[in-house]
This record gives C-alpha cells, structure tokens and sequence, in this order.
C-alpha cells in the first residue's frame, strides 16, 4: 500500500462504541480512511449519518469485500475472537474493541495469525488518549514528583444504581461481561503502558447493587515493588472524588474530571484536529490537577498543572502509520494479551481471595 493510499475501512456494528468512537474519526479523517461499510443486521442507522456509506446485513459478506483493507469489530466481548479470526484469515487488518478477547489463550492465537499472514492487528484502547492519563504521562515522564513514582491510584467511578435500559449485554450474566472487564481493561492498559509488568496483582471484585447481575465493582493492587498501584471502579459514587492521585519522593498531583470527548461525541459532534482554532478535546480549567512539589532548584510550588487536550484521533492516526508507513504500532496485540491475562489473574485473585503472582505477561 502506497503513502497516498487511503486505508479502506469496514465497521462491524453500530452500537455506542461504532457509532461514538469509530465511524466519527474514519468519517473525518478522510485524507487517510475510506470509509465504506458498516455491519448492521437489522437497521441503517449509520447511513442516516453517513449516506456515502453501504450497509451490509453479515460480516461475512463485509470480510469479502476486495475493497476491504481494515475491519473495525465492535460487538459484544465474546465475539471477538471468532471475528478477529475470521477476518484475519480472510487478509484484513484488524481492530478490535477492548479487550480484545475474553481468554488470553484466544489472544495469543490471534497475534500469531496476524503474524503469520502479516496483518496488522490491534486492541481498540482510546483511553491512552484521554487528557488525563496523556497529563499524568508527561508529569511521569518529566521527572516532577521526583525520578520515580512511589505510588498511583486511578479511579473510574459512576453512579448508576439502576441497570441500563434495554438489558445490555455487558450488565448480563453472561461471558465477557461485568465492570472488570469492561472499564477494568481500560486502568490496566493505563497502568501496563505506564509501569510496565507487577509483579503481584490482588483484586476485590464484588457486585454492589442489588439489580446487578454481574460484576460491578472492583479494587485491583498492583505491587511493583517500590511502586503500588491502586485500580478502583464502582457504579455506586454518587460524590466522584479525584481521577488521579500521584505521589513520588518530591511531591504529589491530584487531578479530578473526566476527559470530555466521550460526552461530545455521543451528542453527535464531528472531531477535529485540535489546533489553536478549537477547543477538541479541552477540557475546562476547573479540572486542570494541582501539583505539589519540589523543583530541581529547591522551590516548593503548589499550582495548577496545565491539561494536555485529549485526542482519541491519535488511536487512527498510529494504525494508519503502521497499516501504511510500516511502523511500529503505539498499542500492540502483545498489550491486549496482557490486559487479558492480567483480568484472568484479577479473577483468581479475587475467587480465592489471595495474591497472585503476575506470570504469563509478554
């Protein structure tokens, strides 16, 4: 594939995650993305947004199509696997929705195909482009709260004491299913990308409303050995306290708010590229995190530390550069393995109530 060739793109499914975090970026990123086709087995609700586009009722029929470069999967966890595969062997390139499989012996499979066949493949994880992890990336990277970080927590909390409407699928009892896999996928890459492999994981994993089905709550403790992470998420935080909190032997950052763009795009606003021009992916001053701490020159300061703008565009723009230009990816198949291996390790943990140890990762 040349440099001046558009990468053309297939989206399988049109729920939330199709429709808020896919078909945007493919729509307004057309200098790199055709987009073409969308799986919808009963409606075409995507070609309400996007009339250029052609419904197709089977991914069969989508994973057919010579006109096909890369297929985006964005259905229910447990059909991962079988669609990554299927596509794969069909020659496509693929992304797939975090996690990228339910079994870490489904993505160890699938990056050896993808390899075999030399496909690009690569776990859907948008949350390496929020404004607040990109924020506290840069604070770690920049040595300001010293040259190590001694200890970490992230939350991802919501307050939803009732079930969502329509009995969805991830708040089913059902495989694939439940907070730990859903938004747990989510803080462990985080963590991975930042820290690396622990070597202890010990995991509470609970559910808390009384409609619940299925998982929704968890506490997972990372031991790096100086280092200890704290993963936290529940459905019952009525009074959301910070997103961030970073301590290393210089000072510490504390940071509240969401990134903004989820609520953006589900209102149905297009991406743009952020620029001076724009506010994508800015988000508003009141939530910029407070850092503590000692400067090289022996100041203490205790001010606002600036937001990096969120842009879930950059997720695209790597998978172009490695589809097209050959580099590497940012977000490998390997860290989608882990973050599945490092869930079925969480379950043991949390059934047999012990620390185990952080074996298997690549």
């Amino acid at each position: 594939m040349s440099s001046a060739r558009r990468i053309r793109a297939g989206l399988v499914g049109f729920g939330i995650s199709g429709r808020v975090f896919h078909a945007p970026f493919l729509h307004t990123m057309s200098n790199m993305y055709e987009f073409r086709s969308v799986v919808e087995r009963h409606a075409n609700e995507a070609e309400k947004i996007y009339p250029y586009i052609k419904t197709v009722r089977s991914t069969s029929e989508l994973f057919d199509d010579p006109d096909i470069d890369l297929v985006i999967i964005t259905t229910s966890n447990d059909l991962h696997y079988s669609l990554s595969k299927e596509a794969l062997e069909k020659g496509k390139h693929v992304v797939v929705e975090k996690p990228m499989t339910i079994r870490s012996s489904e993505a160890l499979e699938l990056i050896e195909l993808a390899k075999k066949n030399q496909l690009i493949l690569c776990p859907y994880q948008n949350r390496r482009y929020d404004s607040g992890y990109r924020t506290i990336k840069e604070i770690i990277e920049k040595k300001l709260l010293g040259d190590e970080i001694l200890d970490c927590e992230i939350h991802f909390d919501r307050y939803r004491p009732e079930l969502k409407p329509g009995n969805v699928w991830r708040e089913r009892n059902e495989s694939g299913a439940g907070i730990f896999y859903d938004l747990g996928s989510h803080l462990i890459d985080q963590t991975l990308s930042l820290f690396g492999h622990p070597q202890t994981i010990t995991v509470d994993i609970r559910i808390q409303r009384s409609v619940a089905q299925i998982d929704d709550c968890f506490d997972i403790r990372l031991d790096y050995g100086h280092l200890r992470v704290t993963l936290k998420s529940s459905m019952l935080v009525r009074e959301v306290g910070p997103r961030y909190v970073l301590h290393g032997p210089q000072g510490s950052f504390i940071k509240h708010g969401d990134d903004i763009q989820e609520g953006v795009l589900r209102n149905g606003a297009m991406p743009v590229v952020p620029s001076e021009e724009n506010d994508w992916g800015k988000e508003p001053i009141d939530d910029e995190g407070l850092l503590h701490t000692e400067t090289k020159d022996g100041r203490i300061i205790k001010e606002k530390y600036q937001t990096l703008r969120g842009d879930y565009g950059l997720f695209y723009k790597q998978l172009y550069a490695a589809i097209v230009q050959e580099k590497n990816l940012e977000i490998r198949p390997e860290d989608g393995y882990n973050v599945i291996r490092m869930i079925e390790l969480g379950y043991q943990s949390s059934r047999e109530k012990k620390t185990v140890q952080c074996s298997g990762l690549l």
